[in-house]
């Protein structure tokens, strides 16, 4: 049995971190310090569920809820006696501070993950599989059935920032082979699927620029630090490789495993947007399923412009050599004399927004217009003047609960 008793016990925040993953804490509680989550040393016995043993503590809103989710995932172990006096001070508490609802939703959870599982099952029927270091595990969200698959695609949207990459990847893979052995529907949420499972790839410059984020996020780049220099040599290593692909999966990992660690060191990963991307989003930002889409008939780029296949075949190899480079005609071309068009599919829906504007102009001086139009990607650049305001903005707050959870 764990040692863990309640959060105060929980020095290393893997339970805290456990969770956050399976129950819908408010946003009071996540955004919540560790004295207001945990106590302080000095606070008085009163103000804890169990007054005698000083556990469980209730002195705030945030710290009654965690509270509530360690006394009912132990409540069964407890005398019942215990048990229920435990039990109305927690409740006590609830309605002091006005948040009964929230407790009721923790109760409601706690049995729900209680519920017996047929043991028949294996762990790959379920999205969430916990291993504890004394050989133990837990099992949540079975995929049994599409309905359960959608389910468990619309859990891991709604809180994939609280995985580490290399977690999230796991889980959303094995809901996509779900998906596709049980006919589920998960259209709403396959593009978020296929790049946090990483189906996709993207060009060397947008993987270079991805780094180059974090590096002026830390601050002054005229004087890096080593962690800055790290990441200049990581953003080089890109820039010297070829065109990153959907087939190079193994550096890429490599590269959003990395981003996503320092994104979590720097609270990062608390709040992304168009200004700060999460790794997959950039890395496998073209997925196989968008590849699909425009390979067989057109061939589209970042800028939006999609071509017909057969109009591309007329565009000079020459002109391609002198804007984008003799390396990019030759990798899309047969004998450096015509275009090849299978080759070209592949490539020009990675390359980075600036070099996919080049490519247009070349099109349109050939006199080929685009068949189709969409909305393009926005860009991934980021002004100096934000760099302060955005390091400003997502600086962890020390202390925090989401220190607790390991970032």
């Amino acid at each position: 049995m764990s040692t863990v008793i309640d959060q105060t016990d929980d020095r290393n925040g893997q339970e805290l971190h456990r969770i956050a993953a399976l129950y819908p804490l408010p946003d009071f509680v996540k955004n919540a310090n560790s004295d207001d989550v945990c106590g302080t040393d000095d606070l008085p016995p009163h103000l804890f569920a169990d007054i005698t043993r000083r556990r469980f503590p209730i002195h705030t809103g945030p710290a009654t809820l965690i509270s509530s989710v360690f006394f009912y995932e132990k409540k069964a172990e407890m005398p019942s006696g215990r048990a229920q006096l435990l039990e109305q001070n927690l409740l006590k508490a609830a309605k002091y501070f006005r948040i009964g609802g929230y407790l009721k939703t923790i109760q409601e959870k706690a049995a729900a993950l209680q519920t017996p599982e047929p043991v028949t099952l294996e762990d790959d029927t379920f999205a969430i599989v916990f291993k504890h270091t004394d050989g133990t595990k837990e099992r949540h969200y079975p995929m049994r059935n599409p309905r359960e698959v959608k389910t468990a695609a619309a859990w891991l949207e709604a809180r994939r920032d609280l995985l580490p990459f290399e977690d999230r990847r796991q889980v959303a893979d094995k809901i996509l082979q779900k998906a596709a052995q049980l006919g589920a529907d998960v259209s709403a949420h396959r593009d978020m699927l296929e790049k946090t499972a990483g189906m996709g790839g993207c060009a060397s410059k947008d993987a270079a620029a991805l780094i180059r984020t974090r590096v002026r996020i830390l601050g002054n780049t005229l004087k890096p630090t080593p962690i800055q220099q790290e990441l200049e040599k990581l953003a080089r290593l890109c820039e010297e490789s070829p065109a990153i692909a959907v087939q190079h999966f193994a550096p890429l990992t490599k590269i959003a495993s990395i981003i996503d660690q320092f994104d979590r060191e720097h609270g990062l990963n608390r709040r992304y947007d168009d200004t700060v991307e999460r790794p997959e989003d950039v890395l496998f930002g073209v997925t196989t399923k968008i590849a699909a889409e425009v390979s067989d008939e057109l061939i589209g780029s970042l800028t939006g412009n999609y071509y017909k296949r057969a109009d591309l075949q007329a565009v000079p190899v020459r002109d391609l050599a002198d804007t984008l480079g003799e390396d990019f005609a030759d990798a899309i071309s047969t004998a450096g004399a015509w275009v090849d068009t299978e080759k070209l599919a592949t490539i020009v829906p990675t390359l980075p927004r600036d070099d996919a504007e080049q490519f247009d102009e070349v099109v349109a001086a050939a006199g080929i217009r685009p068949f189709a139009q969409k909305s393009a990607s926005v860009g991934r650049a980021i002004p100096a003047e934000d760099h302060a305001a955005i390091a400003a903005a997502h600086n962890p707050t020390p202390g925090g609960l989401w220190d607790r959870l390991g970032k």
